[in-house]
């Protein structure tokens, strides 16, 4: 009876360890591991992919963080806002911070409720 019992809460915690972590979503025509690759812009090769990226924020939309940074990795800034918002920053052009930085870069700001969903992607220079 103890060796089933163990068995089940050993199941049990892998079901819930791999629902737990996020998967990248594949969204179609779009290199997540180039995007996630390019830190802050720097190597071009978000530039490159410029006209992709600004027809994808309807797949972006109602994703949490976790599922967000699944897919694009990590955001090359956090914006905290009013009321428990938060902002995801990804630079598309180089960041001012790279060698060949742009003064004032094209990046991609995706706003999450404090719901943890993400309710919109604008496209601005920073």
């Amino acid at each position: 009876m103890f060796k089933l019992s163990r068995s089940l809460l050993l199941l049990s915690f892998i079901l819930l360890a791999s629902y737990c972590k996020p998967t990248p979503k594949d969204i179609p025509g779009f290199d997540e591991t180039l995007f996630r690759a390019d830190q802050m812009g720097c190597q071009g090769e978000r530039a490159q992919m410029r006209e992709i990226i600004t027809q994808i924020d309807t797949a972006l939309k109602g994703m949490s963080q976790k599922q967000i940074q699944a897919t694009l990795g990590k955001p090359d800034r956090h914006e905290l806002a009013p009321r428990s918002q938060k902002y995801f920053v990804y630079y598309i052009d180089p960041a001012p911070e790279c060698p060949n930085g742009a003064e004032n870069p094209f990046t991609m700001l995706i706003r999450f409720s404090a719901l943890d969903r993400s309710t919109e992607v604008s496209f601005q220079n920073y």
